[in-house]
């Protein structure tokens, strides 16, 4: 359960830094980075906290960033597969 709920933190919180972006592709306009960037951020603490606590500390910070990683490099591919088709 909290391996869950560590995930859902660390994936709201990547969409989050995401949609803050200028070069973000899922929507018209990123949203306001001066709101949703320290949104982000607490969003992406609590869910590395929630990694460290779903399994060793060490092992956690490293699935954390792993999964950071492969968020931010599918994001901008699932925009890309949305104006596909459109």
């Amino acid at each position: 359960m909290l391996g869950f709920l560590a995930f859902l933190l660390t994936s709201t919180g990547a969409a989050c830094f995401y949609l803050g972006s200028p070069n973000q592709t899922w929507r018209r306009k990123p949203l306001d980075s001066g709101l949703i960037a320290p949104a982000a951020a607490v969003l992406l603490v609590l869910g590395m906290g929630m990694w460290g606590l779903a399994m060793r500390p060490v092992t956690g910070f490293f699935v954390f960033l792993t999964l950071l990683m492969l968020l931010w490099v599918i994001f901008p591919f699932i925009g890309a597969l949305r104006r596909s088709r459109q």
